[in-house]
Parts: structure tokens; C-alpha cells; sequence
């Protein structure tokens, strides 16, 4: 009895066996005979916006791969198409696969362009999120931070171009985070030594930045100033913000001299000091530097005044006249006028915190 068990059991088994290859036989010529029925092209990730590439453009490339409707399944290798579509510059990820309608599903993830940068030469392109190069093609108006005076239009770049390109990306990663300085800031320019000024879209002035260590913490100061100094004395009162000091800004009002900058000590003589924490102005002398401060240029007067924000930080109010300590430091003045200021390069010199 256990005998014929044993046999009919391995009779189940054969007879099992042979369905299978039977059933893989047919799937196999069903696929062979399976064509495709339909391309459905579809831009994924943070950009669904046909910024490079639409629909049409990219059915074309499969096209150019031998992918078209009425093609046959078997024949196709999905992997090597992926790859064959990551290698355009403007296509971060490409994913393709079939559906059981035959159906050929194509998802795009396009790279997301932050900023355009100009060569020295004139030409350009931009760069993405991820510091990729990409070449200018586009299919709807970007609105990005402009930067000029790129170094070279190579595409293998050298070390300090490749420092100065991720230096471009921190940039452009900072502000537009900032929906104020995203409107703010018309253009930025690289000075040749890789610092960086830009021009506002409101205001006749020039901004210093320098490089881009503790860029938040500049623009924070520089909003300040914005803030508490520039609309209350006129948006086209300075020609030049400096930000490049630590914990200060220097501005520069129209119409003054430049003045040569020694090492230790603030490129004017006499300055105005605004206390970030105790909202009040008050009258210093130029190697005075305190934290949390914003420092302002005061024209050389035979007298200043000392004056205090109120409580609301509305109006400004005068205290009273406080003499003016002139230094006699000769070599801080250039005699000779000029229209455009001289500031100073930047130091990497610590600052001595006083209490007010």
C-alpha cells in the first residue's frame, strides 16, 4: 500500500512539474508576442514643471532608443534605456517599467536649476541644487540669482573654480530660503579674489559680502540695517554696505570721502553704534567695536548728536550734543576725492565685546 502511495505521489509531482515548464513556455511566447500599447511620460520629484524637457521631447528620445507603440516587450532593455536617459545633464532619475496593459510607464525627475552664472566671457549656464552644471535650455521663464564673473568656461575645472562653484551653490542655497533677499538681490558679482558684493533690486547702493563663511549671520546684520537705518534715512542715502566685518556693518553715506583702512581699525573715524539688544544709537570712535552691533558712518562734523530710539522704535529722538573727539590720524585720510569708495580688504581679526 505505501508502495503505490510513493508512486502516485511522484506521478502528482512529474505531472506538476511538466504544467509548470508548460506554463512558462506559454508566458514566454506571450511575451514575446507582447507589444507596447501605450507611453505615458510622466515629470516626478520636486519639479513637475516642464522646466528642460516635456513630453514630447522625451517620447522623441525613446524614439531615437527604438522605443515606439507596437513595440515588442521582449526586445527591450528598460535598464539600459534608464541610464541612456540619466546621462542628459537636465534628467536627475528616469524609471521605466510595463504594466500588465502593456502599457509603457516613463517617470522624469528633471534637476531643479538654483541660480545662473556668467563667465567672464560672457556665456553662461546654471547649476542645480546638487552643484551640477547644467547648459542653458529652458521651456518657462526662471527666476534665479544671477552671478558674474565666473573664471572659466571649461568644464573640468580646477580646484579654486571648483572651491568658487561651491561657494556659488552655498550662496544660492542661502537666499533662496529667504523670500526677502530672494527679491532683494538683482545680481551678485565674484570679485577676483572670490569675495562677493551684490546689487539690490531697491536702493542705489552696493553690498560687500566677502566670502561666504557666516553668510546667514551677515544677512541677518544686514537686515537689521535695513530695518532700524535704511528706510528712516532714505533708501538711496549710502553707496557702499560692508558686511564683511564680524557682528557689525559699515556703511558708507553718499558724498564722503573714502578713507584708507588700517589693520584693528574701523575704516571711519567716527561711526554711529546701533545696540541690537537695547535699541539705542549712540556715538563711538572707530576702534571701538562692540557685539551684536551695527556701525554706521557719520560725516565729520565739528559736532554730533546723541540720540535714542523710543520704546516702539517708531521715531528717533535727540538727547543732546556730544563733542567730537577727532583723532589726529592722518594717514586714515586720503587727500585726494574720489566718487568711488576704498574699502577695506577683509581681516580675519577677532573683536573685543564691551558693555554699554
Amino acid at each position: 500500500m505505501k508502495n503505490w502511495q510513493n508512486i502516485l505521489i511522484k506521478i502528482l509531482w512529474s505531472i506538476l512539474g511538466v504544467a509548470l515548464i508548460v506554463l512558462f513556455v506559454i508566458a514566454w511566447k506571450a511575451k514575446v508576442t507582447k507589444k507596447i500599447n501605450h507611453i505615458q511620460v510622466e515629470l516626478v520629484g520636486e519639479t513637475t514643471t516642464a522646466l528642460f524637457m516635456d513630453e514630447k521631447e522625451i517620447t522623441q528620445i525613446l524614439k531615437d532608443q527604438g522605443i515606439t507603440l507596437g513595440t515588442v516587450l521582449e526586445g527591450v532593455n528598460l535598464t539600459l534605456i534608464e541610464k541612456n536617459l540619466e546621462q542628459i545633464r537636465w534628467i536627475k532619475n528616469a524609471e521605466l517599467f510595463t504594466d500588465n496593459q502593456q502599457v509603457l510607464e516613463v517617470k522624469i525627475e528633471q534637476r531643479k536649476p538654483i541660480a545662473r552664472v556668467f563667465t567672464l566671457s560672457g556665456s553662461s549656464f546654471y547649476i542645480d541644487n546638487e552643484g551640477w552644471r547644467l547648459p542653458l535650455k529652458q521651456l518657462t521663464v526662471l527666476r534665479l540669482p544671477v552671478f558674474t564673473g565666473f573664471p572659466t568656461d571649461q568644464d573640468k575645472l580646477s580646484s579654486p573654480d571648483s572651491t568658487l562653484l561651491n561657494d556659488i551653490l552655498t550662496f544660492s542655497n542661502t537666499i533662496i530660503k529667504d523670500s526677502f533677499f530672494t527679491a532683494q538681490i538683482a545680481q551678485i558679482n565674484i570679485e577676483p579674489n572670490g569675495d562677493f558684493q551684490f546689487i539690490p533690486s531697491l536702493g542705489d547702493h552696493l553690498v560687500l559680502i566677502g566670502s561666504v563663511d557666516n553668510l546667514e549671520d551677515k544677512l541677518n546684520r544686514l537686515y537689521t540695517f535695513y530695518k532700524r537705518v535704511w528706510v528712516q534715512s532714505g533708501i538711496n542715502a549710502y553707496q557702499v554696505l560692508d558686511c564683511r566685518f564680524d557682528q557689525q556693518i559699515v556703511a558708507l553715506k553718499k558724498g564722503m570721502q573714502p578713507v584708507q583702512y588700517s589693520p584693528g581699525i574701523l575704516p571711519f573715524q567716527k561711526s554711529i553704534l546701533l545696540d541690537e539688544h537695547k535699541d539705542t544709537i549712540s556715538t563711538v570712535t572707530a576702534t571701538k567695536i562692540v557685539k551684536d552691533t551695527v556701525v554706521l558712518p557719520v560725516k565729520k562734523v565739528k559736532e554730533t548728536v546723541k540720540i535714542k530710539l523710543d520704546p516702539k522704535g517708531a521715531k528717533i529722538k535727540k538727547i543732546g550734543p556730544v563733542k567730537n573727539n577727532k583723532q589726529n590720524n592722518k594717514s586714515l585720510i586720503i587727500k585726494k576725492k574720489s566718487a568711488k569708495a576704498l574699502m577695506p580688504t577683509k581681516i580675519a581679526s577677532k573683536t573685543t565685546t564691551t558693555n554699554n
